[in-house]
């Protein structure tokens, strides 16, 4: 069917709502979490493990939601996916034992598995540049959430019970619904990516794609650095309560203050991706906000008994974490030829697997040494190392290849 750019720029902005509910709902309840476990009577350790669970839901269902999305349509996925996610949400209130919290989290983080058909689509929409553009705007999401989310959920729970958090995502998660059933393409126009035929139901034919895309070294390599990458930042949201609020006894002004001055600089950087011209390479845009990184990472461990040098630090961090981030992505998932939706499906359930188990690392780590802002920062070392070592053998000989991927615009 014929599909009018208005109608996509609905459908991209209500899908933005249901992304950005996703994390918002998370990253609203994290200024609560002390006062629930304490409701419920359980350890501190369990503030972190909220937010694993949460990503381990969003990890369950991509393998096989990825078929479905090829043989019975995207649309109806995303919808279901949606309407998943509210119904959790408007569950999680009612719990009445840290055990019945941790299962209603991770039924809700399941809506995250929904998440990369949007992306799907729109890898298939656009070309290299606008994909680029589109697909930085929602990983924005990521980072706008615990800037906004930390003061809207402060706010709530000064005032009214931590329940409310959950309610006003559930009005989001509605309004998201109703907007995506209204304007969701009902099929991608086939004359613009005429290459990706809709699979037939074989379950021989997925099989072998997925075993190509997981054989893909590329992708895997791409992935697990991807995955890795965002790891600091990840855990700095989920641990960053115990650090700020337990352990140092700051304030919830203090809090936010934070939260606002280390993610602002991925808000930064996806500003600037948005007045790259178009042949920019993406193998310059890998290694500049690789050596940024670096730079923020190391300094924010040098800084680590002060908390302003720190914060600083980190905030470096963000700017070249954010300038990578969407580019990695980019060039891994076209590294593969298979189904975009596979090829996506696989990106969502390895990069939750890679967060929620290093965040578990995180926390087994810190329960040993310490929940202490010194403990987390020493742990990014060694982390960062890693991150710029896999960034350097990724880029390699990537100036010379004609692959997808490799330009932000391909004529």
């Amino acid at each position: 069917m014929s599909i009018k750019s208005k109608q996509l720029l609905w459908f991209f902005a209500f899908f933005l709502v249901f992304e950005l509910n996703i994390y918002l709902s998370n990253d609203m309840i994290m200024p609560a979490m002390l006062g629930i476990v304490g409701e419920f009577q359980a350890k501190e350790k369990f503030v972190p493990l909220s937010l694993s669970l949460y990503l381990l839901g969003g990890s369950s269902l991509q393998i096989f939601l990825g078929p479905l999305a090829d043989t019975i349509g995207k649309r109806k996925l995303v919808l279901t996916g949606n309407t998943l996610f509210l119904l959790a949400t408007l569950a999680v209130p009612f719990s009445t034992s840290i055990e019945q919290f941790l299962v209603a989290r991770f039924i809700q983080g399941m809506g995250c598995c929904f998440i990369f058909v949007g992306y799907a689509m729109i890898h298939e929409l656009f070309d290299d540049m606008a994909a680029v553009k589109l697909s930085s705007i929602l990983s924005s999401t990521t980072i706008l959430a615990p800037l906004a989310g930390p003061i809207l959920g402060s706010a709530i729970i000064s005032r009214l019970d931590w329940r409310y958090v959950f309610f006003l995502s559930g009005l989001l998660a509605l309004l998201s619904l109703l907007g995506l059933f209204k304007t969701m393409p009902r099929a991608a126009p086939a004359v613009m990516r005429p290459d990706l035929a809709v699979m037939r139901p074989d379950l021989a034919a997925i099989v072998r794609s997925y075993v190509a895309i997981f054989s893909n070294g590329r992708f895997m390599f791409g992935m697990f650095t991807a995955g890795l990458a965002t790891v600091p930042l990840t855990a700095w949201i989920g641990f960053s309560p115990i650090f700020v609020l337990q352990e140092m006894g700051a304030s919830y002004a203090t809090y936010i203050a934070l939260q606002c001055v280390i993610l602002s600089g991925f808000v930064l950087s996806s500003i600037a991706i948005q007045r790259l011209r178009q042949d920019f390479p993406l193998v310059s845009l890998l290694r500049l906000g690789g050596l940024i990184a670096a730079a923020g990472m190391l300094g924010a461990g040098a800084g680590r008994h002060h908390v302003d040098v720190f914060a600083a630090c980190m905030f470096v961090y963000s700017i070249g974490f954010g300038l990578f981030n969407g580019a990695l992505i980019r060039s891994a998932i076209t590294a593969s030829k298979e189904s975009m939706t596979l090829t996506t499906a696989a990106m969502s359930l390895l990069y939750c697997i890679y967060l929620s188990a290093w965040l578990q690392l995180y926390n087994v780590l810190c329960q040993r040494f310490g929940y202490a802002l010194e403990t987390y920062a020493l742990l990014n070392i060694p982390v960062i190392v890693v991150i710029t070592a896999c960034l350097l053998l990724f880029t390699r000989g990537m100036a010379g290849r004609r692959e997808s991927g490799v330009r932000l615009a391909r004529h």
